[in-house]
């Protein structure tokens, strides 16, 4: 969606609490040309001040978001998973990134890969191990979707499972070449 995103006027900033070896080692591997990355440890600097930090987990990690801050630096839009598996569809915060009305801008050059840092590969996740990741937690919640007699359960099953599709077919697209 990088494409739509710069078309609305808006950049892709990845935030996480990795090493800034583990984020060069993760973009190296992804095709992810037009986002920027930083690193914050601890979540100190980005993530606990925007509530995106989880302490219990794994030592500290991001919590899953999706926020579009205005010009003036207003939060127009905010989704914060709550916990590292609760994402959502990409096509809502590019809605309200548009109906801001901001203008196309350039996408960044190049991308977020730094020559400074010295990558340790053997620590980022693979392209080989997306699919099987999102097939599992699609079929995961299809199943827990089934199960349950909660509406709103269900509901939040289905936002998941819809979450996976997405991920899938983008990465389908990515694979081809399209």
């Amino acid at each position: 969606m990088a494409d739509r995103i710069h078309a609305a006027g808006g950049e892709v900033i990845s935030v996480s609490v990795d090493s800034p070896e583990r984020q060069a080692a993760m973009f190296r591997r992804w095709p992810t040309p037009h986002v920027w990355y930083e690193s914050d440890p601890g979540g100190e600097r980005i993530l606990q001040p925007l509530d995106l930090y989880d302490p219990d987990e794994r030592d500290g990690i991001a919590l899953p978001a999706l926020l579009v801050i205005d010009p003036d630096g207003n939060e127009v839009f905010g989704y914060r998973g709550g916990d590292f598996a609760d994402r959502r569809h990409d096509d809502d915060v590019v809605e309200a990134l548009e109906a801001l009305d901001l203008g196309a801008i350039d996408a960044p050059a190049g991308g977020p890969d730094d020559p400074d840092v010295d990558v340790d590969q053997r620590s980022a996740f693979t392209p080989a191990m997306l699919g099987p990741y999102f097939r599992g937690n699609r079929m995961a919640a299809v199943a827990i979707q089934r199960r349950l007699d909660d509406d709103e359960a269900r509901h939040v099953a289905r936002e998941h499972r819809q979450m996976c599709e997405a991920i899938l077919e983008a990465w389908d697209q990515v694979r081809q070449g399209s």
